[in-house]
């Protein structure tokens, strides 16, 4: 019985550690992309590496790669609404959509 209740929790606990690992990759992901909408240009190793780290969390979490581009696309939307749109919009969102395939589809070694 207590070794039962021990990989349940241990579970309940990978659970939770990968919700908030993606909270906090997801946090920082908004972070980015609200000063990238913000001032119009950025900077693209600094979004590209918030991209590659909520996606590499998401996949960890075990997401399918349709539900991490989904996310991504939302969270951009979401993020994006709050700002005037600009000519650059089209361009960081085609970004940020290849960025998220060629993570999650990245063979590591």
């Amino acid at each position: 019985m207590g070794g039962r209740a021990g990989r349940k929790n241990g579970k309940h606990r990978e659970e939770r550690e990968a919700r908030n690992a993606r909270s906090k990759a997801y946090i920082n992901l908004a972070h980015e992309l609200a000063a990238v909408f913000s001032a119009g240009v950025y900077t693209k190793e600094d979004l590209q590496s918030a991209v590659c780290s909520f996606v590499a969390e998401m996949k960890q979490a075990g997401e399918t790669g349709d539900n991490v581009v989904r996310s991504a696309q939302s969270l951009a939307a979401e993020v994006g609404a709050r700002f005037p749109e600009s000519g650059n919009t089209g361009i960081i969102l085609g970004d940020l959509l290849t960025w998220c395939l060629a993570e999650y589809y990245r063979e590591t070694a």
